[in-house]
Parts: C-alpha cells; sequence; structure tokens
C-alpha cells in the first residue's frame, strides 16, 4: 500500500518538473528553421504571407501557435514542424512568438 502511495505522490510532481518554455531557444530555433520564409523580428513588417511572427504575435493564441507549428494547414506550404521539434521546442518557439507582441 505504502508503495502505491509514493508511486501517485511522484506522478503527481511530474508536472512541477517541466521546465518553462525558453524563449531564448525559441530565437534560436526560429533562426534556423523559420527565416526562410517568415520575419522573425519583433520589429518586422506586419506582413499576410507568409505571416511575420509579429503579426502571428497579434493575431494568434498561443494554443493556435503550436498547432500550426506541429501540423500546419494543408493548403500552406510550410513544413509539419513536429517531425523536426519535440514539444518542448514547439513551446520554446512559441513562446518567441508570443513574446513579441506589440
Amino acid at each position: 500500500m505504502r508503495a502505491v502511495f509514493v508511486f501517485t505522490a511522484l506522478l503527481a510532481a511530474c508536472p512541477a518538473l517541466a521546465q518553462d518554455p525558453d524563449p531564448e531557444l525559441g530565437r534560436e530555433l526560429a533562426e534556423q528553421y523559420c527565416t526562410n520564409c517568415h520575419d522573425i523580428e519583433a520589429d518586422g513588417q506586419m506582413k499576410q504571407y507568409p505571416p511575420s511572427f509579429a503579426a502571428i504575435a497579434v493575431f494568434r493564441s498561443s494554443e493556435q501557435i503550436m498547432s500550426r507549428i506541429q501540423f500546419p494547414p494543408f493548403h500552406v506550404s510550410m513544413p509539419q514542424m513536429s517531425l523536426v521539434l519535440d514539444a518542448s521546442n514547439v513551446e520554446d518557439l512559441t513562446a518567441y512568438i508570443v513574446g513579441l507582441e506589440r
């Protein structure tokens, strides 16, 4: 019985061990994977296609950004980044983009 309690307590602590997203790492990922198409700077032009990160930060929620990074709509030419980035990297990249909101 005690083992079950300890195991349950360890499972409950797991989310607390998760690290916060790192916007600086997100910027590095953006420089590596996104600059061929997107303007990734905070003062970038607010262009529509492909959208600048500044525009994405204004018009999309964090959840929408993460979803589109991992699984872009079929009608766009953006690669499916979930094949390249793990969930933690997607959170880092999203944190960088969201931090650009003016």
